[in-house]
């Protein structure tokens, strides 16, 4: 398992910080791609997908992001 907040995060600086942490620790890779439809990053590390970011823009602001760490709901992620 992994670490998560346990209350919504609010403000570019709150979300920032956090999303930048868990991507320096998920990560070795990053690939840009669609995640169910909308722009989105997928982090590797050893060829295993680590984590999936998804984030909804209006106004060419993030409004909206999803970030998945835990391995047990990334299991379609590594059904290779």
């Amino acid at each position: 398992m992994v670490a998560a907040p346990r209350a919504a995060l609010e403000g570019a600086s709150e979300v920032g910080g956090y999303l930048f942490r868990a991507l320096r620790e998920s990560a070795g890779s990053l690939r840009v791609e669609s995640v169910n439809g909308l722009p989105g990053i997928v982090l590797c590390r050893e060829g295993r997908v680590t984590g999936v970011l998804a984030v909804r823009v209006r106004c060419r602001r993030i409004v909206e992001a999803w970030l998945v760490l835990n391995p047990e709901k990334l299991t379609r992620w590594n059904a290779n």
